[in-house]
C-alpha cells in the first residue's frame, strides 16, 4: 500500500509539467478554434465539463498506473543510438509502434461492450474540439498503459529523456489537433498525416462513417487494415452518441461503465449454466 502510494504521488508530481504543456496546448488550438470554428455556437460549459473529465482521467487514472507498476517493474531495453538521423529514425518507430498497437486496442473498443463501456464517454461529445481530446473515462489511462506504454516503453524507452520527451510531444500534439473544431482537407496528405476532418469521420454519428478512421497518427494504418475513409472537402458529419447524451451529468457518466459491465455479467451468469448442463 505505501509503496503504491508512494509511486502514485511521485506519478502525479512528475505530470504536473506534461499538464501544463498539455494544457498549454489545448488553449493554443481553442484560441484558433474560436478564431475560425468549423462548427459555430460551441459552448463554454462543455468544454469546462471535458476539462473536469481531464483533471478525473489523469488524478484516477495515475492511480491505476501506480497499481500495476507496483507489481509489474518496468524494463527498459538499453539501445545505443549515436546517430541523428537513427534518432530520428527510432522516433518514428517508436511512434508507428504506439499507434500499431493503439489501432489494434481502439477497434477492439469498438468491438466489444465491456470496452465500449469505457470509450463511451469520449464519443459522446456533440461539439467536438480540442478539450475532447483527454474526455474520457479514467480506466482509459492505465489500460492504455499496460496494453501500449508498456512494451514500447521497453523497447524505446532505453533511448533516453529527449527521445521520451520528443515522442510525448508529438503524441499529445496529433491527439489535440485531430479533435480539434477547424476544418483542414489536404487531399491526398490525408492517407497520410492524421487531421480534424479525418478524425471526425471517426467521431461521427451517420451509419455510413461507422468503425472508419481508428488510428491517431498515421492514416496508412487505416488504408492497410481497409478502415480508411477519406472525407470530402465540405463533409463534416454531426458527432455525438445515441446512447449517452453529450451534456450527462458528470457522476452518470462515471458510474455508467459499472452499470454497463454489472449488466454484462449477468448475462455471463446466466448463459454458463445452460452451455454446461
Amino acid at each position: 500500500m505505501e509503496t503504491w502510494l508512494n509511486l502514485w504521488t511521485y506519478l502525479l508530481r512528475s505530470e504536473g509539467l506534461i499538464m501544463i504543456f498539455v494544457l498549454v496546448g489545448i488553449a493554443v488550438v481553442t484560441a484558433i478554434e474560436l478564431w475560425v470554428p468549423a462548427e459555430s455556437g460551441q459552448s463554454i460549459r462543455g468544454r469546462m465539463r471535458n476539462l473536469i473529465f481531464l483533471v478525473l482521467f489523469k488524478v484516477a487514472g495515475l492511480a491505476g498506473i501506480a497499481l500495476w507498476y507496483s507489481f509489474v517493474p518496468l524494463i527498459l531495453m538499453p539501445i545505443d543510438a549515436e546517430n541523428g538521423f537513427v534518432r530520428v529514425l527510432l522516433v518514428l518507430a517508436n511512434l508507428l509502434l504506439i499507434d500499431l498497437l493503439f489501432y489494434a486496442y481502439h477497434r477492439a473498443q469498438h468491438r466489444f461492450s465491456f470496452l465500449w463501456a469505457i470509450h463511451e464517454l469520449h464519443h459522446a461529445d456533440s461539439e467536438l474540439n480540442a478539450t475532447t481530446s483527454y474526455r474520457t473515462y479514467w480506466l482509459e489511462f492505465p489500460v492504455q498503459g499496460i496494453l501500449i506504454a508498456t512494451p514500447t516503453l521497453f523497447l524505446f524507452g532505453g533511448l533516453g529523456p529527449v527521445h521520451g520527451m520528443v515522442v510525448m510531444v508529438c503524441s499529445i500534439f496529433f491527439l489535440i489537433f485531430s479533435h480539434a473544431n477547424i476544418r483542414l482537407h489536404l487531399g491526398a496528405l490525408q492517407s497520410w498525416i492524421i487531421n480534424p476532418q479525418v478524425h471526425r469521420i471517426h467521431h461521427s454519428r451517420l451509419p455510413q462513417h461507422r468503425d472508419c478512421n481508428f488510428a491517431q497518427l498515421f492514416p496508412v494504418i487505416d488504408r492497410l487494415f481497409g478502415t480508411f475513409y477519406a472525407p470530402q472537402r465540405d463533409e463534416f458529419p454531426p458527432t455525438g452518441t445515441h446512447e449517452l447524451a453529450s451534456d450527462a451529468s458528470i457522476p452518470t457518466t462515471l458510474i455508467r461503465p459499472i452499470r454497463i459491465w454489472a449488466s454484462l455479467l449477468k448475462k455471463v451468469v446466466r448463459t454458463v449454466p445452460v452451455l454446461f448442463f
